[in-house]
């Protein structure tokens, strides 16, 4: 089912940022391990946004039926992706 794997891609960054979290609260953190889990985060989150546009897309755009509507939020998912 897409909804579990997409639930799963959440449940494994709640992990990842639960273990930032501790490093950073514990004053024990090692400089290289952390960087990396922080790196492993962001890219999961990437992916899981990934995933979710590709098992979604259809369904939102079948929901935006005005183009001028789908055309606006598309701008907007795509300004928001890139803007740092």
């Amino acid at each position: 089912m897409p909804g579990d794997a997409l639930v799963h891609r959440i449940n494994r960054i709640q992990g990842q940022l639960e273990a930032l979290k501790r490093i950073v609260t514990s004053g024990e953190a090692d400089c290289v391990k952390t960087i990396e889990l922080a790196k492993a985060a962001s890219n999961a989150i990437k992916k899981f946004a990934q995933a979710y546009v590709e098992t979604h897309l259809d369904q939102c755009i079948e929901e935006k039926v005005a183009v001028k509507e789908l055309h606006g939020e598309m701008r907007k998912v795509v300004h928001s992706s890139f803007s740092l």
